[in-house]
């Protein structure tokens, strides 16, 4: 699939966060925390999560106990809960032709995976994932099942030979928790004394401009 990276990274690092611009999505559900878009460009229909934006979110990603799912193994529990009633919403709404992508940045990354797998071979077929500073969104059977069934690249910013620096949010949370998707680095940095502050790496603008 010919994928232009610079569409799901203006959608999931730019469009969806609040407020949300104006146009970008066709439609938006709200589910708790979670917030979602959806919208078709050039006959791709996108699915584009929102990372942290207020208190409930931080709240998410801090729930990081595990839940259990027989096929994909165990998962984040903050970024799954809201997902069974979301998909309740979205599925009708999906498209019974043509590619389907999923993205997000931050939490939207690690609820993007997460709603690939289980939207894969059930409700849709997902064409790809596109993830950008995902945090660890399951264990090691669930990088497994991702690794065998889903198309799926994972975006960290970081300097290219100081893995060690840079976006701290694609490492956490630690064992049992496992990147879902191996990391492909890209190196976007910020300004000035906070190219030595990690959390700086993280901005969702960062991402975005690595993709202009």
């Amino acid at each position: 699939m010919n994928l232009v990276l610079s569409v799901p990274a203006r959608l999931a690092c730019t469009d969806i966060y609040d407020p949300i611009t104006p146009g970008a999505f066709t439609k938006i559900y709200r589910v708790g925390d979670t917030v979602c878009g959806t919208v078709t460009i050039a006959g791709i229909f996108y699915i584009v999560l929102q990372g942290t934006e207020n208190w409930a979110g931080w709240i998410a990603d801090a729930e990081v106990e595990l839940v259990s799912d027989p096929a994909l193994g165990r998962l984040h529990g903050g970024f799954h809960k809201n997902l069974p009633a979301l998909m309740a919403l979205l599925v009708p709404e999906l498209p019974m032709r043509g590619p389907v992508v999923v993205t997000g940045h931050s939490k939207g990354a690690g609820e993007a995976i997460q709603l690939a797998a289980l939207l894969h071979g059930k409700h849709t077929w997902v064409d790809r994932v596109v993830l950008f500073a995902c945090p660890n969104a399951g264990d090691h059977q669930f990088a497994t099942w991702v690794g065998e069934n889903l198309d799926a690249v994972s975006f960290r910013n970081a300097p290219k030979y100081l893995p060690f620096m840079g976006d701290p949010v694609p490492l956490v949370p630690v064992e049992p928790y496992v990147p879902p998707v191996k990391h492909t680095c890209i190196y976007s940095p910020p300004a000035g004394w906070k190219y030595l502050i990690g959390a700086e790496w993280h901005m969702a603008d960062l991402y975005r401009k690595a993709f202009v």
